[in-house]
């Protein structure tokens, strides 16, 4: 399934599958960082529903600052990930719970290992 995005009148409309998506005024940079957010607090509550932890969901979020390139090909050059999640029990391994979402999150994972993307004319 393709996800298909276009911009009309300053809305960039997202279509992927049955989902509808209209995001007024985002820009590319705005997408893939809250992008990289949404895969990173998907993955902190399914580790955490996996390890039994209750949590509330509205505790859980992600702030992301991505940079781009000062010169040369325009492009991301670094991303800084906060998670934000409430504390948890004293005997939960906190650092375990970092590393699994770390590793978890799809976008993350892409980002870091800079997956190839092919353009081509429709």
């Amino acid at each position: 399934m393709a996800t298909k995005i276009q911009k009309i009148n300053d809305v960039i409309t997202i279509n992927s599958g049955d989902k509808t998506y209209d995001l007024p005024g985002a820009d590319p940079k705005i997408l893939v960082e809250a992008t990289l957010a949404s895969c990173a607090v998907k993955t902190m509550r399914e580790v955490l529903e996996r390890d039994g932890i209750d949590y509330n969901e509205a505790d859980l979020a992600a702030e992301v600052e991505g940079t781009l390139s000062e010169s040369g090909v325009k492009r991301f050059t670094h991303f800084h990930l906060k998670l934000i999640y409430p504390p948890f029990p004293s005997e939960y391994d906190e650092d375990k719970f970092l590393i699994t979402v770390e590793r978890g999150c799809i976008i993350g994972n892409t980002l870091k290992n800079e997956a190839t993307v092919e353009f081509t004319k429709h």
